[in-house]
């Protein structure tokens, strides 16, 4: 039995947990998948894997809009992520494997897991990358494929850590993918550059605890590291135009 991601902090109130992992192939998998509950990771509890889905596309079927709408927009994160060679690999896919899955205010993170032991499963018939969208990080499909599938949750597998400079000479850094959880993504602002280390780790661990179940909302204190009380906002994007976030976010000033 694969141990299900529990989430030790859950309260009630968060949004909906969100995945949505692409894999591209130069050939087409077997129909169905020999998916494994062991050999790929898929948990035996709650309610994740009942809520994955998995749509085949096919290029064949129409070449510019599988250009258009699975690839193109993808092709500067994986050329970013995994170098121009993938990346111009990635556009002549021929197949895309789409895996989401959808969980009102999820008290465990099964839906995750369940999303990448069908990853893992689809990597190792022979997808070569996997792009985590709501991440925004593209991973190698050998790697994906190496997965343990006893393995623990790791937060910062399943988001992603920006920063970017801003017109005062100071980095925005904020989050993304912790709509996974049905949480927020969180923004900085104001971040010294000799402080971006700082930064990562804080956000980072507010990551952990989301993850783990618990909330922040408007009004709330969260102690930094350095011993600084901060108080959560709604980010405004009008704000900070740099900071790439979808949906709502939360500001910590």
């Amino acid at each position: 039995m694969v141990a299900l991601w529990s989430r030790d902090s859950y309260v009630t109130g968060g949004g909906p947990g969100e995945i949505a992992l692409i894999a591209l192939s130069s050939t087409k998998l077997p129909d169905p998948l020999p998916i494994s509950r062991k050999r790929h990771g898929m948990p035996d509890e709650g309610d994740g894997p009942d809520a994955i889905a998995l749509v085949a596309r096919d290029r064949a079927e129409d070449p510019a809009w599988f250009t258009e709408q699975v690839v193109a927009p993808f092709a500067d994160l994986i050329a970013s992520d995994l170098g121009p060679n993938l990346a111009a690999l990635a556009l002549h896919a021929e197949h895309a494997y789409v895996i989401e899955a959808q969980l009102a205010d999820p008290d465990d993170l099964g839906h995750v897991q369940a999303a990448w032991a069908l990853a893992k499963c689809v990597c190792e018939e022979g997808a070569t990358i996997v792009i985590d969208v709501y991440a925004a990080r593209a991973h190698l499909g050998a790697e994906v494929a190496a997965l343990s599938p006893e393995r623990g949750f790791d937060v910062m597998h399943e988001v992603t850590l920006f920063f970017d400079e801003t017109d005062n000479n100071t980095l925005a850094a904020w989050s993304l993918g912790l709509r996974k959880f049905g949480r927020p993504d969180i923004v900085l602002l104001g971040v010294a550059p000799d402080a971006a280390t700082e930064a990562a780790l804080l956000l980072r661990d507010i990551a952990a605890t989301l993850a783990a179940g618990d909330r922040i909302e408007p009004g709330d204190t969260v102690a930094a590291n350095d011993g600084r009380m901060l108080t959560a906002v709604r980010f405004d994007p009008t704000d900070a135009p740099v900071v790439a976030v979808e949906g709502d976010a939360i500001l910590l000033r």
